[in-house]
């Protein structure tokens, strides 16, 4: 039986490094209390104590963690660590399949070579991935079909959208796969917000904005204020714009110093960082602030 035993868990901690192409959603186990992510995103945005911030993995992963950029497998483990967000990016294939990648081209995060643009799924789904640290790894690319059926339930998703994406076509998938009121699409720009808001006027928008003004703006493009999370990046933050945001409880997203806790998370709702796995799923929160949190959430 002493044998057994110690070769059992070798063999468990070896298949952790393979990637199965179609696996079972992973089982959450938190490194603090658990959520209800079957919940709508916009329950969680407004229940979160003020102190709090839920903290997003950029990419899709967590830098030092031997994990690739926008892969099935890293987002198994964030899920399986607690966290209940990821920002992930979204680029299509020539064939018109979309897939959860960055860059224009191959070379750099995978075995692949040429456009991503120009590639089709036959051929790119042969492709390895390479981790953040540039070393090859088993994992291959996720189509976000297959990455929305992973994240449903289980985590909530920013859409970041990258040049050779289809608004219509993410936006499609997204609603049959149950996850519009799940998601944060990212616009970059007022023309973005525009459009996406025209697509998807039920969806959480990221936006840009640094005044009153901004967001008067927005709103005389058509972005609902009820479906704004304003984007405020890395800083200067305004105090007084800031107490505005606050009054209106209009949700925060934005990127504080890495390896910070909260008395340097500035006024993020939503905390994007590239090492996630450093952090806590929910930063700057206490055993009161998890009462009444999930005291709202159960209302």
């Amino acid at each position: 039986m002493k044998l057994i035993i110690p070769l059992a868990f070798l063999l468990a901690l070896s298949s952790c490094k393979q990637s199965a192409p179609e696996p079972d959603k992973p089982e959450q186990s938190p490194r603090q209390h658990s959520v209800d992510t079957t919940l709508p995103l916009r329950s969680h945005l407004q229940c979160l104590p003020k102190e709090a911030a839920i903290v997003a993995a950029h990419r899709g992963t967590s830098k030092k963690e031997d994990l690739p950029e926008n892969a099935a497998s890293s987002l198994r483990a964030l899920i399986a660590a607690g966290f209940i967000m990821a920002e992930v990016d979204v680029a299509g294939l020539k064939d018109g399949t979309h897939i959860l990648f960055h860059d224009g081209v191959w070379e750099e995060k995978t075995t692949g070579s040429g456009v991503v643009a120009a590639t089709k799924w036959s051929e790119a789904e042969k492709f390895l991935l390479k981790d953040t640290d540039g070393d090859l790894s088993a994992d291959r690319l996720v189509t976000l079909q297959d990455a929305l059926g992973l994240a449903k339930g289980t985590m909530y998703l920013e859409i970041d959208f990258k040049s050779s994406a289809k608004y219509g076509k993410v936006i499609s998938l997204i609603r049959s796969s149950g996850m519009t009121d799940r998601v944060i699409l990212i616009a970059y720009n007022d023309r973005q917000a525009k459009r996406l808001a025209q697509l998807a006027p039920e969806m959480i928008l990221s936006v840009g904005a640094n005044s009153i003004a901004d967001i008067k703006n927005l709103e005389d493009n058509g972005v609902k204020r009820e479906n704004m999370a304003i984007w405020l990046g890395k800083g200067p933050y305004d105090a007084d714009f800031i107490a505005y945001l606050d009054e209106h409880k209009m949700p925060v997203l934005a990127w504080p110093d890495e390896g910070a806790r909260r008395q340097s998370l500035g006024p993020a709702t939503v905390a994007v960082t590239d090492y996630a796995m450093q952090k806590t799923p929910i930063e700057g929160i206490n055993e009161n602030g998890w009462a009444a949190y999930k005291a709202c959430l159960e209302q």
